[in-house]
């Protein structure tokens, strides 16, 4: 009877330690400060692929990142998105974006995390890994709105490619690529840190 109680305290602590983790390392906490140095972060460390340490989660409502890698967070044109990310935070540069789609050091694959499509981009060397959930866009076009959510990602890059577009990564299920979309789209944010 005491061997079976053994085990099983062996079990809950096993149990609460794995629960204790899983909170504390979805997207690096999010929201708030709860690093405690009033930059509003959450305590996001990011992850470095090739080179660049990308955050774990796309931004939320302006300065504050979204629970889950997997949440969309909010659209932004371009515009709002060049002062969406949180304190220590930023948009990826064009160079940034390519660095992470470059096949010689990363491998992109379209995948499904709890339920939600997008791409996994991993560091082949080093196997630290991001999604990107394909939150789709908005298109502010009469008729039209969001489209392509679960279809195609968007995310923008703080490079502007012509006197009313900039360039952002674009993918879907076969391929991911540097494209560009004009300013007053709304496109998803996904931060590098300026570290």
């Amino acid at each position: 009877m005491t061997k079976k109680r053994l085990n099983l305290r062996r079990v809950v602590k096993t149990v609460a330690y794995f629960a204790i983790v899983v909170m504390f390392v979805a997207c690096d906490k999010n929201n708030g400060d709860d690093d405690g140095n009033g930059n509003g972060n959450g305590g996001e460390k990011g992850v470095v692929i090739n080179g660049v340490r990308w955050a774990t989660c796309n931004v939320g409502a302006k300065g504050t990142f979204v629970t889950k890698p997997e949440d969309y967070g909010n659209y932004y044109t371009w515009t709002e998105a060049k002062n969406a990310c949180p304190s220590g935070w930023r948009l990826p540069t064009k160079t940034e974006i390519e660095s992470l789609i470059n096949t010689t050091y990363v491998t992109s694959e379209w995948t499904t995390l709890n339920d939600t499509t997008g791409r996994r981009f991993t560091d082949k060397t080093t196997g630290n890994n991001i999604f990107l959930p394909a939150a789709g866009f908005y298109n502010p076009n009469p008729g039209y709105g969001m489209a392509a959510v679960g279809e195609y990602g968007i995310y923008w890059s703080s490079t502007e490619a012509g006197s009313d577009t900039a360039y952002d990564l674009w993918f879907l299920s076969a391929w991911a690529i540097l494209a560009n979309s004009g300013y007053d789209y709304g496109v998803f944010v996904r931060c590098v840190s300026n570290n």
